[in-house]
């Protein structure tokens, strides 16, 4: 049964027994000649009656609030006739009638009245100088006590079997809401997913262990602090999507760059949503947010091994194809360079040189596009960097640049692969810091146990380093930030390492310089 059905039926009930006192009231008069109140009674069965032509058209609480009142009124004219002081007592009626519907602002207002009328009945008119004949005392407090059974006993029997109703229906749903709290804090708790929640001021509300996990905040010291699970740089975009998320706006599976506690940043997939009450209104946001590093390496990985097959497929279409007419004018270049009175030797020199070029450029297209079959065979690390830093010696000396080897932990480490193709790999790499340093410049190579199945090499330089859009680009076939670069140096020692199951990296900050790690395996 609804509220509203509930005060409707209190209503009809205590208008009643207004109704029934009242006609009691004309009873005991013709019955109790010295019971002198007359126009009490009269005007509790004109308002009785008419409440009740209209308790249809009045709403609930205006039909309250005027039965409130209008027992107040029959009380006062009931005092203003009656003997003796002890009538006061009836004005305790209403004030009941008001607790037992609930009616608190009327309940104010008639205590207030009611203490205003107490002091014009006893000191404008004497109320409790009167003296009555016992009798009227005793019926009087024999009404008063009949009326209170009136209200409690009828209140109490009319009303028992809805409350139960209510209170079971209560109970089923609380029943209820426990069971799915309980289900809601289980998802919560168990979830994989890095969840959390805030209050409208970005506070952390709850957060859940995957997200304890992931970010590194724990929910104890988190509670009710304000926590930044985002790099610095995000700052203003993550306030503009706060002040979106309170209006109702949500955002769905954004991929961001987010920071743990420590600080370290991870790529993560996001989803932002407010959280409305059952009025509509945003009272919290939630986060919830996984780590996508692993796919977005994946995705890394299978785009630069698209880019190898591209270019492996181009070059074997074109490579052998190009090589046929350059042999031919290659060979007439050198015809024309061996006769000295021929007028154009710059430009054979030229050609020549250009020619060397895209020579250089078929013979990388070929290492990508030949099928692997090197000669593997274990080698010495210590060798073969050996060897390098003698080939580099010279230029080294000749352009002023100091070069340091450091040997961290084991003094040799044994490979497994083709060496000539490893060689090749550190003399690109080599190479590239060379051509990067200004004279006079340092270059460290360092050599040091990743782990126990991992050696890292790292080739640093303080040239001029690289852009993050040129780092970002560097493995791309044909971008080159050289002059005369092929732009393939780089992707194929790339080819070559992940060939021997390792991994090439660069870092590098422009104006600051480089640093390349290559990730080998050892046996």
């Amino acid at each position: 049964m609804k509220h509203s059905n509930a005060n409707r039926q209190k209503n009809r009930l205590f208008l009643h027994i207004f109704g029934f006192a009242s006609i009691l009231h004309i009873f005991l008069n013709v019955i109790f000649p010295f019971n002198a109140a007359e126009w009490a009674p009269i005007f509790g069965v004109l308002v009785y009656f008419v409440l009740y032509l209209l308790k249809q058209r009045i709403n609930v609480k205006a039909l309250r609030a005027i039965l409130l009142y209008a027992m107040n009124i029959y009380l006062f004219i009931l005092n203003l006739e009656s003997l003796s002081a002890v009538t006061l007592v009836y004005f305790a009626l209403p004030l009941i009638t008001a607790a037992l519907t609930n009616a608190f602002r009327p309940m104010v207002v008639l205590t207030a009245w009611t203490m205003f009328e107490l002091l014009i009945l006893i000191f404008f008119f004497g109320q409790l100088d009167r003296t009555p004949i016992q009798q009227y005392d005793h019926l009087t407090i024999f009404t008063f006590l009949t009326v209170v059974l009136l209200l409690t006993f009828f209140h109490t029997f009319y009303f028992s079997r809805l409350w139960q109703q209510l209170h079971e229906k209560n109970k089923s749903m609380e029943e209820a809401l426990i069971s799915r709290e309980g289900y809601l804090q289980l998802f919560f708790e168990t979830a994989k997913d890095a969840m959390a929640v805030f209050d409208k001021d970005n506070r952390v509300i709850a957060i859940n262990p995957a997200f304890e996990e992931l970010y590194g905040w724990s929910a104890k010291d988190s509670f009710g602090t304000k926590i930044k699970p985002y790099p610095v740089e995000k700052d203003e975009v993550a306030e503009l999507q706060a002040l979106e998320l309170l209006k109702g706006k949500s955002f769905t599976l954004l991929d961001t760059v987010d920071m743990k506690k420590d600080g370290t940043r991870f790529h993560a997939q996001i989803t932002l949503s407010p959280i409305f009450d059952n009025k509509g209104k945003v009272i919290a946001t939630s986060v919830i947010s996984r780590d996508i590093s692993f796919q977005k390496e994946s995705e890394h990985l299978l785009l630069q091994s698209e880019k190898l097959k591209l270019a492996g497929e181009i070059a074997a279409g074109v490579a052998h194809e190009i090589r046929n007419p350059m042999t031919v004018i290659s060979g007439f270049v050198q015809i024309m360079q061996q006769d000295a009175k021929h007028p154009y030797p710059e430009y054979t020199k030229i050609i020549h040189s250009e020619l060397e070029r895209i020579n250089l450029i078929i013979s990388e297209f070929l290492v990508l596009a030949k099928p692997q079959a090197p000669a593997i065979k274990s080698l010495s690390l210590r060798g073969l960097i050996d060897n390098l830093t003698l080939l580099f010696s010279s230029e080294f000396n000749l352009k002023g640049i100091v070069f340091k080897e450091n040997w961290s932990g084991e003094t040799d480490y044994t490979l497994s692969g083709e060496e000539n193709s490893l060689k090749q790999v550190f003399i690109n790499l080599l190479k590239n810091s060379v051509e990067a340093i200004n004279p006079c410049g340092t270059i460290e190579l360092t050599i040091s146990s990743e782990s126990d199945k991992n050696v890292s090499i790292k080739i640093s330089d303080n040239g001029g380093g690289m852009s993050s859009e040129s780092l970002n680009r560097i493995f791309e076939p044909f971008y080159t930030t050289k002059e005369n670069g092929t732009g393939l140096g780089l992707l194929i020692s790339q080819k070559i390492i992940q060939d021997h199951g390792g991994s090439l990296k660069l870092e590098s900050i422009a104006g600051k310089g480089t640093i390349a790690e290559v990730l080998l395996p050892t046996k």
